[in-house]
């Protein structure tokens, strides 16, 4: 799981806003952009080994939506959701919030891999 192959699978959606680590910020450290927006965080790669050598790998990655109204974000999560199937993941977390700096709605997505 690499940043590119997630970007491949969800760059298309919130109008291509969709940004791995940190949303684009202004000179003041604020978004320089307008929601709705997506970022993407590869949390942790995990290597199975074996005498003959790596085995498998089991990945950790979180998404963060952030839009106006918690509708849209929850909205926005279920299609990043279903843009990940390829991923075939083994482990789904779907949590909410509000970010009181932005005045945004947060709708974040874990998903746990193994490949």
């Amino acid at each position: 799981m690499t940043e590119s192959s997630i970007f491949a699978l969800i760059g298309g959606l919130a109008g291509g806003q969709v940004y791995p680590y940190v949303a684009p910020l202004n000179a003041q450290g604020d978004p320089a952009i307008t929601a709705p927006w997506i970022v993407f965080t590869v949390v942790s790669e995990v290597f199975g080994d074996t005498l003959c050598g790596p085995a498998e790998e089991n990945g950790a990655l979180q998404v963060d939506v952030y839009a106006s109204s918690t509708d849209d974000a929850r909205s926005l999560r279920e299609a990043v959701a279903v843009a990940l199937t390829p991923l075939n993941f083994t482990q789904l977390n779907k949590t909410n919030g509000y970010e009181s700096e932005t005045g945004l709605f947060r709708a974040t997505l874990e998903v746990q891999s193994m490949q």
